[in-house]
């Protein structure tokens, strides 16, 4: 029974050591996602700028 415990024990720790690698993953591909959809808005923002200065 005890070496049972021990087991699932084992288990349990690597599967949230897992779980903790896969959620920062997935936090640094939203970060970067997050990123260039900010810098994209930035891009499309300066652009319209630029296009409006010139129209006037």
């Amino acid at each position: 029974m005890e070496l049972f415990l021990v087991i699932l024990n084992m288990l349990i720790i690597l599967v949230s050591i897992a779980g903790g690698v896969l959620l920062i993953g997935l936090l640094y591909r939203g970060y970067k996602l997050l990123g260039l959809l900010i810098a994209e808005k930035k891009n499309k923002n300066n652009s319209e700028k630029r296009n409006n200065q010139n129209s006037h």
